[in-house]
């Protein structure tokens, strides 16, 4: 644990010893800002994307993360400069854009500034991005990425693809496991819906209540969805838990992080109780006063010597006066400025002590529950979905995430002269011209020698087969004059003298 008790920045090196294992040297640091001031935590000043391949005419977007550690909205500005400066240098091709160059994170939250990567060798890219931030300094980060040719296998790894997925240890205060803390997607077409499944365990002997949390990012809310979103759990109980990814209609590399609340219900119950009777005795205190009676005060203690008694212009008529001695001085012998008043001096003085009332309690408010967290690292790709052609029966593509919910057919209506006319003349001049074209030609003489394409894989079957002869079948076809002429279904159609006539239920249309 870390207390933040004064501003600055604190390190402290750290020795890990692992039994019969290695040693390594952990560098923990520690800052702590002024309350109402954004504060940029920059982990690492360079960043690797990930290889693409090169000349791909759908590059998947990446991300750059930026975290927010104050209580105060942070805004930034990716400055732009360098990468106009390295799409110049490879003759107008953007290499590496910034698909959002502004932008805000709120506090105690991570931004994810998208970057499209595109190159054009296989070779490795390297530039500087500054990063303004408003009302503070600029970071600079250097971005490195690898171009790669098709089939070949980038060098760069994952970030934290060696981290394990499975807790080993669990903490003291824990309340619960997952049986993983990472999911990964692995490689997915755009448009498809993917599912994982996981467990959550409690693993305390009270019940608790879970709550997934998938706002961490702006990002992470729209391509991430958990059923059941909360639930109870019992002592020693576990249920399923689905994490789904949301279609994406663009590529992208997601590396995510959502947060699973825990809360132990005989704690918060405990809290609810320590609240409700916290407000009734405040109410209690508005309306309830006590009235107290002055008691008679007793005369206290007088020293009766006369040596340590002074009179005074008023007597008190309580007091007993001194006694008469030789010694004494006369009270007519003294002089007419005097100060009657009984004082002690010397070893006969003694201090009033006076009896305070005891300081009123001050109700403190009852502190809640703190929550316990777990964290689930969601990885993935969603690639071009032409790289999949053929292959989609494994995923699962709703038609809602492709056609959009907003769209309405628009009802026929009938057509004016002018549109008929342009109409006409339109598909006249685009059929006179595949007419002439040569290609055309020779792509219908090769029409019966081509392959048969990934979509046909809707085959006819035996009644189809048998629709379709008892259709031809009822066709004849007949040659007059070198002309054809088809007769089907009743309706017969006749070329003669160069008109067309056709007969169609006992009438003649010429």
């Amino acid at each position: 644990t870390y207390t933040h008790g004064c501003e600055g920045v604190e390190e402290l090196p750290v020795l890990l010893k692992l039994s019969r294992g290695r040693e390594v040297m952990l560098q923990l640091r520690g800052v702590t800002v002024t309350p109402g001031v954004a504060y940029p935590q920059i982990a690492h000043f360079s960043h690797t994307l990930q290889p693409v391949v090169i000349g791909s005419d759908s590059p998947p977007i990446q991300y750059y993360e930026l975290y927010n550690g104050g209580d105060s909205q942070m805004g930034y500005e990716v400055i732009v400069d360098s990468l106009t400066a390295l799409a110049a240098e490879n003759y107008g091709c953007e290499i590496l854009q910034c698909l959002q160059p502004t932008g805000r994170v709120q506090p105690h939250s991570i931004a994810q500034i998208p970057f499209l990567f595109s190159p054009l060798e296989a070779k490795t890219y390297a530039v500087e991005v500054p990063i303004m931030v408003v009302g503070d300094e600029t970071y600079t980060i250097t971005l490195f990425g690898e171009g790669i040719t098709p089939g070949q296998t980038g060098t760069v790894k994952p970030a934290g693809s060696e981290i394990p997925d499975k807790q080993a240890v669990l903490l003291d205060n824990q309340l619960a496991v997952l049986s993983n803390e990472a999911v990964d997607f692995g490689v997915a077409p755009t448009f498809s819906l993917s599912h994982k499944i996981l467990f959550i365990t409690n693993t305390s002997d009270e019940t608790i209540t879970f709550r997934w949390n998938t706002n961490t990012t702006p990002l992470c809310g729209e391509v991430i969805a958990v059923s059941p979103p909360t639930g109870t759990l019992a002592p020693r109980a576990s249920t399923m838990i689905e994490v789904s990814l949301k279609p994406s209609a663009y590529p992208a590399i997601f590396d995510l992080d959502i947060i699973c609340e825990l809360t132990d219900n005989s704690k918060e119950a405990r809290y609810a109780q320590a609240v409700q009777s916290y407000q009734h005795s405040i109410e209690e205190e508005k309306i309830t006063f006590t009235i107290k009676e002055a008691r008679a005060k007793t005369p206290e203690k007088i020293d009766m010597s006369m040596d340590n008694w002074a009179a005074t212009e008023t007597l008190n008529k309580y007091h007993t006066l001194p006694p008469i001695r030789a010694l004494a001085p006369s009270p007519l012998d003294r002089p007419q400025q005097r100060e009657y008043g009984c004082t002690k001096h010397g070893k006969h003085k003694t201090k009033k002590v006076r009896t305070e009332t005891p300081p009123k309690a001050v109700r403190v408010a009852p502190v809640p529950p703190q929550p316990f967290y777990l964290h689930l690292r969601i990885t993935g790709e969603v690639a071009d979905i032409k790289m999949f052609a053929g292959d989609l029966g494994s995923f699962e593509i709703p038609i809602a995430s492709i056609v959009e919910s907003d769209f309405h057919a628009e009802e026929p209506r009938s057509a004016s002269t002018g549109e008929v006319e342009t109409i006409s003349n339109i598909l006249s001049f685009v059929l006179k011209s595949l007419l002439d074209d040569v290609d055309v030609h020779t792509a219908i003489r090769n029409l019966s020698k081509e392959q048969i394409p990934y979509f046909a894989q809707i085959s006819r079957n035996r009644i189809i087969e048998e629709m379709l002869a008892e259709v031809t079948a009822s066709s004849s076809v007949a040659i007059a004059g070198g002309e054809e002429v088809a007769v089907a279904g009743g309706e017969e159609v006749a070329v003669a003298g160069g008109e067309e006539v056709a007969v169609a239920g006992g009438e003649e249309v010429a």
